[in-house]
């Protein structure tokens, strides 16, 4: 199955409309959703920041700041 991950802040307007995205898009396109807090991840937070959301597709990464729906499908498409 499909990994999807997203790296998100707390009180990130962005994230949350990544996220609230991401799970209606789950329910159609069947994918692994793992949500990780950027603030628990020293690594992660050290390379990304303020760049939230980040989002990978099997461990790429696709997406930063925003997510385009038809984008991201496409990429799930090549990328699955």
């Amino acid at each position: 199955m499909t990994k999807i991950l997203i790296y998100k802040k707390e009180g990130c307007h962005l994230c949350d409309e990544a996220e609230q995205a991401l799970e209606r898009l789950k329910k159609e396109k069947k994918f692994f959703l793992e949500k990780i807090m950027l603030e628990e991840n020293t690594d992660m937070f050290e390379r990304f920041g303020n760049k939230v959301p980040v989002i990978f597709i099997n461990d790429q990464m696709v997406f930063e700041y925003k997510l385009d729906e038809n984008a991201f499908l496409k990429k799930l498409a090549e990328l699955s």
